[in-house]
């Protein structure tokens, strides 16, 4: 140790005799060129207490404010700007930047950061994300740490999430500072000028800083109070650290459901599980289905394994699709068996083993639907086994789950906006009466009703002059040449205990996902759906529902053949 640490340690010393392990500094690190127009002495400005520092940042605009559990880190933060790693500090992560740049943006008053708090304790999900996206400055704080949402128990929006069981408030929170895009909205850069990726720091930093009062992170919160779904979001992040005392020395698993009233030992065991390893089991593909789609190994977040996939420059590059979890370990293994070796149907006697393999539910999926197949047999499997469901949809560029809330929420908006689009829609010629049900096929949309009416009118007219014959065989030709073709009957409407009044539902613009006919993506959407669609709740799924419905009545053999798929299964035996 040199003189002028050991002068430093002696001053902090004789100044706070009284000073403990509990102490927290409020270290301000001065830019460089504040110093520069100034020839007082060097500073150090490193407060026992939040608000003094606080006063110190409202006279330099750009400086920077951090909370250390160590002095000798604090004055380090204070003469360079940089932290160096610490015993005490709650992240393992590295910490060497080269540069440190202020936002761009204005911090919010108490007033809007006490009715950011009240969204997030409602949970209105759609606000909270307006609001952050308007200000990053209500997640991320001058001194690059969570926002401090309430002062005196120094909660974040974590925290306050965790405590009011908001499952999907936790997981918007992580993934919106964990964005790169956020980060980059918030410093104004276009490249992030840090050998470490803040948005992985910031993510670290909200699922491990504890609180004031008892030292608790959120994971804390949510275990204590027998937040189940809470815990799962939390756990599912690889930078959530599950073994960190509170103030009592008390780790997560020794407080699970002390804070409940009611006992309940099934909840005790579940959240005990989410505490161990958490595995999920994915689905990996490759783009373009360059090579059959595989059912891997289960992984955990701590220790991936699909990076060790793609070694080879040669092979296709394969990426998760799908995944099931979080689960332990031994669920993992069970589920992944499951779902390679699905159960065959029992053969009757004298049909052998070729009927077993014929009507084998999950293996006619896999080979029937090359593009969803797997997962849908894993959807199933997860349903069964009450595990947690994901898989990514190119369309909307994200892992959803289309049989949950938050799914089906997103494909409504989807929806929503190309039902809204600007681009001409195309109107379905079908009409309904009440005593009958009227066809028109798709390539009669040539003909407009207008052109109909007038040939109608022209071949009445012509009947009155006597002149038919001639005339009708100039319409003869002009309907072959427009291709019009009556169909032999129309199809019956299909029927569906839970949608029995879309059978009366009005005509309007006729929009798939991808156009204005339906494709495999529309199909594959389709199967993934829960059984129950609200019209009130979710107006436009119920449309394009209601709209496939039809297509597939019109169409039973457009997305499935089975005669080809009983020539594949033979095939293979």
């Amino acid at each position: 140790m040199n003189e002028s640490e050991n002068t430093e340690r002696q001053l902090t010393y004789n100044t706070h005799p009284n000073l403990s392990n509990e102490t927290l500094f409020y270290a301000v690190y001065i830019p460089p060129e504040y110093k520069n127009c100034t020839d007082e002495k060097e500073v150090f400005h490193i407060y026992p207490e939040m608000q003094s520092a606080l006063k110190v940042i409202q006279s330099y605009k750009k400086g920077r404010l951090k909370i250390f559990k160590n002095y000798f880190d604090a004055v380090t933060y204070v003469r360079t700007g940089y932290e160096q790693p610490s015993g005490n500090y709650s992240t393992a992560l590295p910490t060497t930047v080269t540069q440190e740049k202020s936002s761009n943006f204005k911090a919010p008053e108490t007033q809007e950061l006490q009715a950011f708090k009240r969204l997030i304790k409602n949970g209105d999900l759609e606000c909270v994300k307006t609001t952050v996206w308007k200000n990053p400055r209500y997640l991320i704080s001058s001194g690059d740490t969570p926002a401090i949402l309430q002062m005196g128990s120094r909660y974040n929006a974590l925290h306050v999430a965790a405590n009011k069981n908001k499952p999907q408030m936790c997981e918007f929170i992580l993934n919106t500072v964990g964005d790169p895009k956020f980060m980059q909205w918030h410093y104004g850069e276009d490249e992030c000028k840090t050998y470490l990726n803040p948005a992985q720091i910031m993510q670290d930093l909200y699922l491990n800083t504890p609180d004031k009062g008892l030292n608790e992170t959120p994971l804390h919160f949510a275990v204590k109070y027998g937040y189940k779904d809470v815990v799962r979001v939390l756990v599912s992040y690889s930078q959530c650290i599950k073994t960190l005392p509170n103030k009592y020395q008390q780790l997560p698993v020794d407080i699970i459901c002390s804070r409940k009233h009611q006992e309940d030992e099934n909840l005790k065991h579940e959240i005990r599980l989410l505490l161990e390893d958490q595995f999920y089991v994915p689905v990996l593909r490759a783009e373009g289905n360059a090579c059959p789609p595989i059912i891997g190994e289960p992984f955990s977040p701590t220790s991936p394994v699909i990076s060790s996939l793609n070694r080879d420059p040669i092979s296709p590059r394969v990426e998760v699709r799908a995944f099931a979890g979080p689960m332990t370990k031994s669920q993992a293994v069970e589920f992944r068996k499951k779902w390679k070796t699905p159960p065959r149907g029992t053969p009757k006697k004298g049909q052998g083993d070729a009927f077993s393999i014929v009507n084998s539910p999950s293996l006619a999926l896999r080979l029937q639907d090359m593009e969803k197949g797997l997962e849908r047999v894993g959807r199933e499997l997860a349903e069964e086994c009450q595990v947690p469901w994901k898989e990514y949809w190119l369309f909307l560029k994200d892992f959803v789950d289309f049989r949950s809330d938050e799914g089906l929420a997103k494909l409504e908006k989807y929806l929503e906006e190309r039902y809204k689009n600007k681009e001409p829609l195309l109107y379905s010629m079908r009409n309904r009466t009440n005593n009958a049900n009227t066809y028109v096929p798709s390539n009669c949309q040539q003909m407009s009703e207008k052109t109909i009416t007038n040939e109608v009118q022209d071949l009445c007219d012509k009947l009155r002059l006597g002149s038919l014959v001639t005339e009708v065989d100039e319409i003869e030709d002009k309907t072959e040449s427009l291709e019009y073709f009556t169909p032999p009957s129309s199809p019956e409407l299909i029927e569906d205990d839970s949608d029995d009044d879309m059978q009366n539902a009005e005509e309007g613009p006729v929009m798939f996902i991808e156009g204005s006919s339906p494709t495999k993506l529309d199909h594959a959407v389709y199967n993934a759906l829960s059984s129950m669609i609200y019209p009130d709740t979710y107006p436009y799924i119920y449309r394009w529902r209601h709209d496939m419905q039809l297509a597939m009545q019109r169409d039973p053999h457009r997305f499935t053949n089975m005669k080809l798929l009983r020539k594949k299964l033979f095939a293979n035996n």
